[in-house]
């Protein structure tokens, strides 16, 4: 027996307006006619649901446009600061946690950032920063964090910082600023950034690492564009490991000591998941270790396999990157949830 979902009428609107939505956000301007041509809505239906979206601020009435000796045509805007996210955060910098604080707005782009240091990192250390975010920006509907350790259900229990391991984190955030609070990996979040910027046509799986030195090393997986985790979201501890040498026992100076880590976890990662690309990050990484760890990965795998290698010295690029697509994605979750209420 087969069952059909049926939508209601109001699921039927929230179903529209996410059509006309999607438009929008890709013509950022357009008038009705053109939206009705691209969504194929009835033009009494466009009518209807930018009227709507005018009145609750999401959709700005902009200038008249000729239109070929007929009535001007009036465009309208999808409305940049309609939703807004501050996302923080943090990663080592000469041995100090270095944490930085951007609010982005509904596509992602940066409205304002800051950074600073902070020694110990308890759960109310970004108390003023974000409530000075709150007081300057009316439309944060979410607060995203990308920190190191592992995160299940809401509470973290692996984590470079242990005074914010338990449950009380991301309640904390929760309750005092009413807002949804994400919280992510540093490392997945990373390697969620690189994804992004790769062909979606030829590259299905990455993976990155990252050795901060003195803190344990982190991977990060990404397969189709959607982070795996594994289950409690233990994937990617590879700290655990036990190889030789250990992260706690490596001399990050020494060319062949690095190599000879590196080249276990790579070839790991290669007979397991058999990426693309792999990406690391580190600071002590240059590009003769590069040319060796490609070699020597060849070699061990006697030619069967070889993923493209690269090297970062620093993650921030690609950790803002993932973070922001982390935003986009909570912004569509936020717009899902209408149909359902």
């Amino acid at each position: 027996m087969r069952f059909k979902l049926k939508a209601n009428r109001k699921q039927m609107k929230e179903i529209n307006k996410n059509i006309l939505r999607k438009a929008l956000k890709q013509r950022r301007k357009t008038t009705k006619v053109e939206l009705s041509q691209l969504t194929e809505l009835s033009v009494v239906t466009v009518n209807s649901l930018i009227s709507e979206m005018v009145l609750s601020g999401e959709v700005i009435e902009g200038d008249d446009i000729p239109s070929n000796g007929g009535r001007p045509s009036k465009q309208y805007i999808y409305n940049d600061n309609y939703k807004q996210s501050i996302i923080i955060y943090g990663y080592q910098d000469n041995n100090k946690n270095l944490f930085h604080m951007l609010v982005v707005d509904s596509f992602g782009v940066c409205l304002s950032r800051k950074k600073g240091y902070i020694e110990h990192v308890m759960n109310n250390s970004f108390d003023s920063w974000i409530k000075a975010a709150f007081q300057s920006y009316a439309n944060i509907c979410t607060i995203v964090f990308g920190l190191p350790g592992a995160e299940e259900n809401g509470v973290i229990y692996v984590h470079d910082y242990p005074d914010i391991i338990g449950d009380q984190f991301i309640t904390y955030y929760q309750e005092k600023y009413g807002v949804s609070v994400i919280y992510e990996n540093d490392i997945n979040a990373t390697t969620l950034g690189f994804y992004s910027r790769q062909n979606k046509a030829t590259v299905q799986t990455v993976v990155g690492l990252y050795y901060p030195r003195i803190y344990g090393p982190g991977a990060g997986t990404v397969i189709m564009g959607e982070i795996y985790r594994g289950c409690r979201n233990f994937a990617g501890e590879v700290g655990w490991i036990p190889l030789i040498p250990s992260w706690k026992d490596l001399n990050y100076d020494d060319p062949e000591e690095v190599l000879l880590m590196l080249r276990q976890i790579v070839v790991m990662y290669c007979c397991i998941l058999a990426p693309e690309n792999i990406v690391i990050y580190g600071d002590f990484l240059n590009n003769d270790i590069l040319c060796s760890l490609i070699e020597q990965v060849r070699t061990l795998l006697n030619g069967n396999f070889i993923p493209d290698i690269s090297f970062e010295r620093s993650l921030e690029r690609d950790f803002e990157l993932g973070l922001i697509q982390l935003v986009l994605k909570e912004y569509e979750r936020i717009e899902g949830l209408a149909l359902w209420c």
